[in-house]
């Protein structure tokens, strides 16, 4: 039969007016022109040159590229810088189902602060300085900036430094004059000292204006001093060049009082950040005063002990509500919830403090933290949106979970399809946020953001399902701004028998969630360890502890990781957001603290 006389075939417009084909020798001008303009093309691409467009190198050795895994590193989880992240699915963006979309890294202005680390001191005060200065970029690092330590050498390259007499100067104007050639020669951002740190919340309105890096005027602050600074490079040139022309330049013990009030503005005293100088110690922290004056080694070791002290309160008082743990589908997946129960155990313990019961001098009345008065511990199966509960959320990948929920390692394509509900983590996680009618990509968009937006990265934390261990103390300190107390740092015995089942249900049985589950067994515990085991064997993570990976998968193991991914799209994707979303903080954090 002719194609013409089916009915599902219907002639187009070609079809119906056949156009006249080309001669043989129109065909091979036309192909032989297109070959030219290939190879034309081609050697222009390859030829070496510099682009008028090509983006110049930046000569600040602060303004780090971003961060982008590339395809040849199979050790972890690929993934995309691009400003449309905000989309359902990555692979619309890179056609790649293995590389997902995350925002682009956010821009961290850089806080500087002086120490002049040839000054001869006892090693004791020095080591207590060093210790200091960790807490004081560790502080502020979580708060959206980048710290940076500067020292003579910064200061020596100011072009100013050759044209002063600094050596004729009173030594303490001499040292301050070092702190402003070594920011002048930076450019923009902010100076300072390093006993200035952040007490109050990520989205407090003068640290938001801070992190966007615009300082067009030369500012101090009041009851501050030379402590906190603000201006770009040409206000501090401008400062410097007055002051060392001022007639008071020998005489004169502050830099402040060289400069007239045209020159630097005066702000009002910032409410989320405290400074614990000499004055603030004597008149607050008496008894931390004292032992200072006794011994400045032991004294400078207390004052970074309150000051953690007071920053682990600063996140008490911001999330007054709590921390909360989710858990859902509760009774067949809380084994893997293991290390976000144990972190949040760990910040709720009370730092040790030299004057406890003590508040942050910024702020004279706070919840105090003390053994009676922890940190409640919430446990729920759905995100809350809210800016006073901090949470912390496992996201398993598709088969991991399905394993789980079917209890069975022996998956099949149709138990996947018709048994099992589409992404069931992400329709539990949203559920409060987002009601029980949306499909999963409706909600992924809105899961992301919970994830990595400026507005709610900072009120929550992800990890991934599979990971057999709690995140190393130091990300995790770098992460919250504090140092943590000790915990249970070891291997989720997967594979490893350091943690027995008794353990581990110590810490699950205290699990109140409200739902009226009764504590899991050993024989729960036994049989979530063996289907998790199977699952980081089968998905090929990394083993316990180390960068070496398991067996190889078959191709049966794959095909049926696949289905459970493809089935549960929504939440395959999120799980690797997550994953990226975690490495890639791990790696810039450590890019920058040297660890």
């Amino acid at each position: 039969m002719p194609r013409y006389a089916s009915r599902a075939y219907k002639p187009g417009h070609y079809a119906a007016y056949p156009r006249e084909q080309p001669s043989s020798r129109r065909i091979w001008r036309y192909t032989a022109a297109a070959g030219c303009l290939t190879l034309i093309v081609l050697f222009i691409s390859s030829s070496p040159r510099q682009s008028a467009e090509a983006p110049a190198q930046s000569a600040n050795p602060f303004n780090l590229p971003p961060i982008e895994r590339n395809e040849t590193d199979v050790k972890g989880p690929i993934w995309h810088d691009d400003p449309k992240w905000l989309i359902p699915f990555s692979d619309s963006i890179t056609d790649d189902r293995s590389r997902v979309v995350l925002p682009p890294p956010r821009q961290r202005f850089p806080i500087f602060a002086y120490y002049d680390a040839d000054t001869e001191k006892d090693e004791k005060i020095k080591a207590a300085e060093q210790k200091l200065i960790l807490t004081w970029r560790r502080a502020w690092w979580a708060q959206g900036f980048k710290p940076v330590i500067l020292g003579k050498e910064e200061a020596r390259k100011n072009s100013l430094y050759d044209r002063s007499q600094i050596r004729m100067m009173n030594p303490t104007l001499a040292a301050e004059f070092m702190r402003w050639f070594a920011w002048g020669q930076m450019g923009n951002g902010f100076l300072s000292n390093w006993l200035v740190l952040p007490m109050g919340a990520y989205d407090d309105h003068v640290l938001s204006l801070l992190r966007q890096g615009e300082y067009p005027k030369l500012t101090r602050y009041e009851a501050f001093g030379n402590g906190l600074l603000t201006g770009d490079k040409a206000s501090v040139e401008d400062a410097l060049t007055e002051a060392l022309g001022s007639s008071d330049l020998l005489t004169s013990e502050s830099l402040l009082d060289l400069l007239s009030s045209k020159t630097i503005a005066v702000a009002p005293k910032p409410d989320a950040i405290a400074f614990y100088d000499s004055s603030t110690l004597a008149s607050q922290y008496e008894t931390l005063s004292a032992i200072i004056t006794d011994s400045e080694a032991t004294g400078l070791l207390s004052l970074s002990d309150l000051i953690n002290a007071h920053l682990h309160l600063t996140f008490r008082n911001t999330f007054s509500s709590g921390i909360a743990v989710l858990t859902p589908h509760r009774s067949q997946s809380l084994l893997f919830q293991y290390p976000a129960i144990t972190l949040a155990n760990a910040l709720t313990i009370c730092p040790p403090s030299p004057v406890p019961d003590s508040c942050p001098p910024n702020r004279l009345k706070c919840s105090h933290c003390s053994t009676s008065n922890r940190h409640p511990i919430q446990f729920s199966e759905a995100y809350t949106n809210t800016s006073s509960l901090f949470t912390i959320g496992s996201f398993p990948h598709p088969y991991t979970l399905a394993c789980l929920l079917a209890q069975t390692k022996a998956l099949s394509v149709s138990h996947i399809c018709r048994n099992t509900a589409r992404d069931p983590w992400l329709r539990s996680v949203t559920s409060k946020t987002l009601g029980t009618v949306l499909s999963g990509p409706d909600r992924i968009v809105n899961f992301k953001q919970s994830v990595a937006s400026e507005t709610e990265s900072h009120r929550n934390l992800w990890l991934v399902g599979e990971a057999d261990s709690i995140p190393k103390k130091e990300d995790l300190e770098w992460r919250f701004g504090f140092e943590l107390p000790a915990y249970n740092h070891v291997n989720l015995p997967i594979s490893s028998s350091k943690l027995q089942n008794k353990d581990i249900i110590t810490v699950l049985s205290s699990v109140q969630d409200g739902s009226n589950h009764d504590p899991l067994t050993k024989e729960e515990v036994k049989s979530q360890r063996s289907f998790l085991a199977h699952s980081k064997t089968i998905l090929g993570l990394p083993e316990s502890g180390g960068d070496g990976y398991h067996r190889k998968t078959t191709d049966d193991e794959l095909s049926m990781v696949n289905a459970a991914g493809a089935w549960h799209l929504a939440d395959m994707e999120a799980w690797m957001f997550v994953r990226a979303w975690e490495s890639r903080e791990r790696e810039e954090r450590r890019a920058v603290a040297g660890k």
